[in-house]
C-alpha cells in the first residue's frame, strides 16, 4: 500500500489526537482508496511530535481488536518486534505487558500497561510507560470505530526518547515503524478473516472476555 504523509506539525493544535472525520477530503480518499495516511503534530511535554496513522481494515472492529489483543503473538505482525508477553492482568481489561524490539546496539525493552476497553461501536486500547531501558515516556493508543467496508484503524504513538534513547533513531523512524506497525496488524487481521476464521472467532470470544460480552 502507498504511504501518504500529511505531515501536519505545527497545523494542528495541541489536544486530542485526530479523528478521520477531522481529515482533509483529499486525505480520506487516499484512505478509501487504502493507503496509509500519517499525520504529525506537536504535543505538549514531548520532545517529539506525536504520529497518528489511519487504515482501513476489511475486517469488522472486535476482529482487529481481538488480533491487536492477542499480545503474546504480536510478534508475527509488528516489524522488529522480538518478543511480547503479558506479565499480569492487573483487572479483567488491564495488561502489563513486556516488548523488547531490535534496535541498533542492546535491544530496546521496555513494560507497558495496555487498557482496552468498548469505544460506542469500536474499541479503544491506550497504554503507558512503566519502565524502559533508553524511553523516558512512551504513550499512545489504537482506536478502532466501523466503517461501511470494515473498520477504520486509528494508531497513535507519543515518545520521549530521553538522553540516551537513540536507539529510536529519528521522528521520521517513528513514522516508518508505525506505518509499517499498522500494515502488518491490517494484514494479519485480513489474513485471519479469509483463511483462519476459527482462529480469529477465538480470539474474537477473547476480546468479549476482557471487555464484556456484546
Amino acid at each position: 500500500m502507498a504511504l501518504v504523509a500529511a505531515l501536519a506539525l505545527g497545523l494542528a493544535a495541541v489536544g486530542a489526537a485526530p479523528a478521520v472525520d477531522e481529515l482533509e477530503s483529499v486525505e480520506r480518499a487516499r484512505l478509501d482508496a487504502g493507503e496509509v495516511v500519517v499525520r504529525t503534530r506537536p504535543v505538549a511535554d514531548f520532545p517529539w511530535p506525536e504520529v497518528t496513522a489511519y487504515r482501513r481494515v476489511r475486517a469488522t472492529p472486535a476482529e482487529v481488536m481481538a488480533v491487536y489483543g492477542d499480545f503474546g503473538s504480536q510478534t508475527r505482525w509488528v516489524p522488529e518486534l522480538v518478543a511480547s508477553r503479558i506479565l499480569a492482568r492487573e483487572a479483567p481489561n488491564i495488561f502489563r505487558v513486556f516488548y523488547e524490539y531490535e534496535v541498533t546496539g542492546p535491544n530496546e525493552r521496555y513494560t507497558v500497561t495496555i487498557t482496552v476497553a468498548r469505544a460506542g461501536d469500536g474499541f479503544d486500547a491506550r497504554w503507558r510507560l512503566l519502565e524502559a531501558r533508553y524511553a523516558r515516556r512512551l504513550a499512545g493508543e489504537i482506536r478502532v470505530r466501523p466503517s461501511a467496508a470494515g473498520s477504520v484503524v486509528i494508531y497513535t504513538n507519543r515518545v520521549d526518547p530521553g538522553s540516551i534513547g537513540i536507539a529510536f533513531g529519528t521522528p521520521s523512524a517513528i513514522v516508518r515503524r508505525l506505518v509499517a506497525t499498522v500494515e502488518g496488524l491490517a494484514k494479519r487481521v485480513e489474513h485471519l478473516v479469509a483463511t483462519e476464521p476459527a482462529v480469529l472467532g477465538h480470539l474474537v470470544q477473547a476480546l468479549y472476555v476482557t471487555v464484556g460480552s456484546p
